[in-house]
């Protein structure tokens, strides 16, 4: 297994989710083919976009047509959540629910965003870092207090997505802005650039914005300008969607998490 990629600060190794997903593979289904690949990064690195789980998830995806195995969907997610908690989601793709730590994953209805902006000031953050800063009343075995929140959020965005922006939370945020207080500066600026809302996505550095129109949303990316950080205007994808350009059959036995 070899892998390529012409980004600095990209591990090539097995420290790299897509050679660990393809050597979990080869061991799994015993095949004894290897494999190049090479890996073109149009997002920042460890970003807290999950670029390195949907690498390794399109990565035993691709890897299974390509050496012609078919281990099954519960083998499969298996595998995926031995190499991270957020990889079987990008087998599913779409809007889903995560439970347990978050591998556990259910499929519900796309909620569709049309307009949201990516941006990421180059701070490096680390995940481990992240997660150490959090309140000890989170890191407790007794978390069914927050999954009535998990869940309410979850299924009313579905029917109406704009009416729970404003609760919109990401636990390790708090901590992250505490200790990189510079990070703050984003929130102000799209705030002040009429976005409805604006949360860090996962670990950070990368926050997103959303938009109630494009129009909005370029004016906010062109205030920018003067900062030399990353953005990217993107929308969400359907699973339909996001199934059909992995040229995978629409819904095909997608028992997720059973």
């Amino acid at each position: 297994v070899q892998l390529t990629c012409e980004t600095p600060g990209v591990p090539l190794d097995d420290s790299n989710l897509i050679v660990r997903a393809a050597d979990l593979l080869q061991a799994a289904s015993g095949v004894d083919r290897g494999v190049r690949i090479d890996l073109e990064k149009r997002i920042p690195v460890a970003a807290g976009l999950g670029g390195g789980s949907s690498n390794a998830a399109v990565t035993l995806l691709a890897l299974e047509r390509l050496w012609n195995i078919q281990l099954g969907q519960p083998r499969l997610l298996s595998i995926a959540a031995s190499i991270g908690a957020d990889v079987p989601f990008f087998l599913l793709g779409g809007t889903g629910i995560g439970v347990g730590r978050g591998d556990e994953v259910y499929p519900l209805e796309d909620v569709c965003f049309e307009n949201i902006l990516l941006v990421n000031p180059g701070v490096a953050i680390s995940t481990a870092d992240a997660y150490r800063g959090l309140p000890a009343e989170l890191t407790t075995p007794y978390l069914t207090d927050m999954m009535p929140f998990s869940f309410e959020t979850a299924f009313h965005c579905v029917s109406a997505p704009m009416d729970v922006v404003g609760g919109l939370r990401n636990d390790l945020e708090p901590s992250v802005l505490t200790a990189y207080p510079e990070l703050g500066e984003i929130r102000t600026r799209m705030s002040g650039s009429g976005a409805a809302a604006t949360l860090m996505s996962g670990s950070g550095s990368t926050f997103f914005a959303l938009f109630d129109s494009e129009a909005t949303r370029a004016v906010a990316q062109r205030n920018l300008s003067d900062t030399g950080w990353w953005s990217a205007p993107v929308r969400t994808v359907s699973r339909s969607e996001y199934r059909a350009a992995l040229g995978l059959v629409e819904d095909a036995g997608l028992d997720v998490g059973s």
